[in-house]
């Protein structure tokens, strides 16, 4: 059963990171907890409220748990999880499957176990496999994450009404089956909390009378009657009086005696404080439930990741189960010494039993002796570090009666196959986990800033987690932070426990080692990769393989586990992994074939950029290709959706190649073609990152129009992306400075159209228009001409000279249609929807917005569409229909976050009219205040606007505000484009 929502302990969500609360802000968090309990229902604003803040409310519940929901929303979509969070007439609802949520699940598991223990027929092995697999879910404290008076009343509603129900169900069928001791065990984790609870009492008191203790039965009874007579006087010591006294007169049978002779009980020593893997040790009880079946399990991961801690924890935590015995056996399968065999381990456990295996002439007549001394135990074996199915094989069939625990590094998927193992694997601890590790060895010393950084550098590896703690710990003068400087450098945080066989490089080393040639050199090549996941396309051109070649190899990496698949045929690296993949590629590779290398790996990424540039944007000047090497298979796009996909999932490593590539060449022609898909998808922090990176590498390159061309598409991004007219301004006066007075018409006007979009303010716009005009006779390029007359179109609309702006747009109009400019027949329409709103059409208006909002959806422009709902919700507000107008405004704040600040500030203003105009006049104000801050960061005049009115708020004597400041009125908001 896969929950995928968790609330019985903090919010957690299954991702592809596994099953964690490591997700958002705290009240986040508890929003969701809260639609999660209620799935399904309405909530209104009130009572959501009321379940996460309780006596201390926000000042502005509403807008605050809209930015909750907001984000929310966004991890939901982000994740790929199910759910959707509708809001009508000031409630919110999640609809969303309810078995996915463990409170929900835990209902219907403690169902089937009341309907299989109260059948005619009774069931109660089955009863209590449902029943434990109930109780697995509930391990902390119910909705962790909401500390107000519904909640707690909540926590005790479920703790008594559902918790202990399926408690007592499980002790119910434990005590048919006549499974005391397990009883006993249930009971001494659960009754402390619940010393008086009479149920429990009487559990109890069957226990102790079913394994014949007599006197500590009589003893428990006549204290707990007592104290219940005492502390609770209801009434209840009597029903616990008839039923001991039911138990004295009868004969309740000990269960069957466990075999006679020696019980192997050994196991390593747990971990001193042992975080993470809650899912996994979910899974694992699961697997073997209190009363386990004969079961073979292997947990697999990359060296370092804490295996051999999880199952040595896991067993001791589950030895009460096993009452014949419980026995860990290293079987060192990738070590630097010999491996243990099979035959030695059979020898071992015939020695446990107290029989010399030279006693047993052969290997087989020994394993024969074994499964017979083992066929009638209830036994659990951990067998660790075991190299392979092979290692194991001839052992297997005399564990066959046990429940077997096994540790690889490498996936023994045969094991599954051929004995219906279960393999199971170990993926790297969460920040949080980590973070409280280090908290608990570290003691006084841990402050949150650098323990979190220590964390980070840990990478979720348990080996690395154990060696920063135990050398801060040794080394208590010196302070946390002097240890982070020290550890953030170059490959530090491998090279700890360097000369030890317990160090992380000595880890690797050993995986490494047992690669083949093949595999080896492709882990060295993938090591050269700027950041932890690849593609296949990539992994092949690092190699020079065609992509069958290049998949075999890598999915053999998969299975030694120092490689992770994910979709798409990507593959994922642990960060230390790769830093020593890259130390091993420094090592054993060629000067000449790492260059080679990176070569490929350049040529794919820039031909792939080229490609998509072309498809996405094939009516612009594009940038020049470089030829291919022959052994290189570039990447060819079928439509848009593939480029979005492709670029998204690539944006870290452009990013990082762009960063890292020391061949200008390469440099200046990613960074300019995948600009302009990193502005069509609202990818703001790339843009700027890859090209301010493109301009130093055209710098070096030397070439005079490709630094021009780059330093514009520099400044239009910091114009596009952050509002930053000052910065593009600076960029464009280089680029002319640079240009000079050359005889290249398209190339000067482009320059005069970008000297014309940093002039702000009204007393500009003359100026504006005049260059704009002069640009537009010089250029006979279509594309350029649809930008300038879209920026003309849009600069006369600000001065109503409609006539005017709607000639120059329905020109550009005309011209971005013929050119199949998607995106920028979006910008286009949405001027004209501007226009039409100005001039009192808003049907017409309407008409061009929502065609716009289309084309912009099309393209996935997020910053487009936010601004065509601004848009409708000024109409919808100046037509009465608040509620529309607050539903369009809310759609455009979600869509702007985090893409564009100017609509983002436009949106709150409009949700505040709007809450202004309904009566909610605290909520107006914490918006009009939030969007003064926006403007301000913009360096916008609208923010003094609205302060204004904020300062005259007190004096407002009827509920009316101004018309909406949208683009149209007051900004110079226009589509554009990236020219190379």
């Amino acid at each position: 059963m896969e929950i995928t929502f968790g609330i019985l302990g903090r919010t957690r969500l299954r991702t592809a990171a596994g099953f964690g609360a490591d997700w958002g802000k705290p009240k986040e968090r508890a929003v969701l907890a809260v639609l999660l309990l209620h799935a399904n229902k309405p909530l209104s604003v009130r009572t959501i409220a009321e379940w996460v803040w309780g006596d201390e409310q926000p000042a502005n519940p509403y807008g605050t748990l809209q930015t909750n929901i907001t984000r929310i929303r966004s991890v939901l979509q982000m994740h790929g999880l199910p759910g959707v969070i509708s809001n009508e007439e000031r409630a919110y609802k999640l609809d969303v499957d309810r078995s996915l949520i463990d409170v929900f699940a835990f209902d219907e598991l403690v169902r089937k176990a009341k309907s299989a223990a109260h059948q005619p027929s009774p069931n109660h092995e089955e009863a209590c496999a449902w029943s434990e697999q109930a109780l697995a879910l509930a391990g902390d404290e119910p909705l962790a994450e909401l500390d107000s008076d519904l909640a707690r009343d909540r926590r005790r509603v479920f703790v008594r009404d559902q918790y202990l129900m399926a408690v007592n169900g499980l002790l119910y069928s434990l005590g048919k089956l006549e499974r005391y001791e397990q009883m006993l065990v249930h009971l001494n984790e659960i009754q402390p909390a619940h010393d008086l609870d009479v149920m429990l009492a009487r559990h109890r008191l069957l226990a102790l009378y079913g394994m014949h203790k007599r006197v500590e039965a009589v003893r428990y009874y006549l204290d707990v009657r007592r104290r219940i007579q005492r502390e609770i006087g209801d009434g209840s010591e009597e029903e616990l009086h008839r039923f001991h006294e039911e138990l004295r007169s009868s004969r309740v049978t000990h269960r069957t005696p466990v075999p006679a002779g020696p019980r192997p009980q050994y196991l390593p020593h747990d971990a001193d404080a042992f975080v993470g893997h809650q899912n996994l040790l979910a899974e694992l009880n699961n697997l073997s439930p209190q009363h386990p079946q004969p079961r073979l399990l292997a947990l697999d991961g990359p060296p370092g990741v804490g295996k051999t801690t999880l199952a040595v924890h896991w067993a001791w935590s589950v030895r009460s189960r096993f009452p014949d015995g419980y026995w860990f056996a290293a079987l060192d399968g990738v070590a630097d010494g010999p491996r243990v065999e099979a035959a030695q381990v059979v020898k071992d456990l015939l020695a446990e039993f107290g029989i010399a295996a030279d006693s047993i002439p052969s290997l087989e007549a020994r394993s024969a002796r074994l499964r017979e001394l083992l066929g009638n135990r209830r036994m659990l074996v951990l067998l660790d570090n075991v190299a392979d199915a092979e290692h194991i094989r001839s052992l297997l069939p005399a564990l066959s009666n046990c429940t077997v625990l096994i540790t690889s590094r490498s996936r023994l998927s045969e094991l599954a196959v051929r004995h219906r193992a279960r393999c199971l694997t170990v993926d790297p601890l969460e920040h949080n986990d980590i973070v409280t590790w280090l908290e608990h060895r570290l003691g006084d010393r841990a402050r949150p800033a650098p323990v979190a950084r220590l964390a980070e550098l840990a990478a979720g590896m348990p080996l690395a987690m154990q060696l920063i703690g135990e050398q801060v710990a040794a080394q208590p003068r010196r302070s946390l932070e002097d240890f982070v400087r020290t550890l953030t450098r170059d490959r530090a945080v491998l090279s700890l426990g360097n000369g030890s066989a317990g160090g992380i490089r000595a880890a690797f080393e050993l995986s490494y080692r047992s690669l083949s040639t093949e595999q080896a050199h492709l882990f060295r090549l993938l090591g050269l990769h700027p950041v932890r996941e690849v593609s296949l396309d990539i992994a092949a051109a690092l190699a020079g393989a065609d992509l069958e070649t290049a998949r075999e190899l890598i999915d053999s990496l998969v299975w030694t586990r120092l490689v992770e698949s994910t979709d798409d045929d990507r593959y994922r690296m642990h960060d230390l992994v790769r830093e020593f993949a890259a130390e091993r590629a420094e090592k054993d590779e060629e000067p000449a074939e790492r260059a080679a290398a990176v070569g490929r790996m350049l040529a794919w990424y820039t031909r792939a950029v080229h490609n998509a540039d072309r498809l996405m944007f094939g009516f612009r000047r594009e940038v020049p290709a470089l030829p291919m090497p022959p052994d290189v298979c570039e990447r060819v796009f079928a439509h848009d959706d593939e480029v979005a996909r492709w670029c998204l999932q690539e944006e870290a490593a452009l990013v990082e190649v762009i960063r890292s590539v020391a061949d200008p060449e390469h440099g200046w022609r990613l960074a300019n073609g995948v600009g302009e898909l990193f502005y069509r998808y609202s990818r703001n922090d790339a843009l700027l990152a890859v090209m301010q990176v493109g301009v130093e590498a055209a710098r070096e390159y030397g070439d005079v129009a490709v630094l021009v061309d780059t330093l514009q598409n520099l400044g239009f991004c910091f114009m596009r992306a952050r509002h930053d007219y000052a910065a593009a301004d600076r960029c464009f006066r280089e680029a002319r400075e640079i240009f000079g007075d050359r005889d290249e018409p398209e190339t000067r006007a482009v320059l005069m159209r970008n000297e014309a979009e940093c002039l702000r303010g009204p007393e500009n716009i003359p100026t504006k228009i005049a260059l704009y005009e002069r640009a537009l006779a010089l250029t006979a390029k279509d594309d350029t001409r649809a930008g300038i007359l879209h920026r003309l179109g849009e600069t006369c609309l600000r001065v109503n000279r409609f006539d005017e702006a709607t000639s120059f747009l329905y020109q550009a109009l005309h011209l971005r249609e013929r050119l199949g400019a998607t995106r920028d027949q979006g910008d286009t329409l949405l001027a004209l929807a501007r226009l039409a709103f100005d001039r009192g059409q808003p049907m017409n208006a309407l008409s061009h917005c929502h065609l716009a909002i289309a084309l912009f959806q099309k393209a996935r422009r997020r910053a487009g569409e936010a601004s065509g709902l601004t848009l409708l919700s000024a109409i919808a507000r100046d037509s009465g229909d608040l509620t529309t107008a607050r539903h369009y405004a809310s759609g455009a704040l979600e869509l702007a976050h985090d893409c564009d600040r100017e609509v983002e500030a436009v949106a709150l203003d409009l949700l505040a009219q709007i809450d202004w105009k309904t009566g909610e006049l605290d909520a107006a104000v914490e918006r009009w205040r939030s969007a003064v801050e926006a403007f301000h960061d913009l360096g916008d005049r609208r923010a003094d606007g609205i302060e204004a009115q904020l300062h005259e708020i007190v004096g407002f004597a009827e509920q009316s505000v101004p018309r909406a400041r949208l683009q149209s009125e007051t900004s110079e908001r226009s589509g554009g484009e990236v020219s190379p």
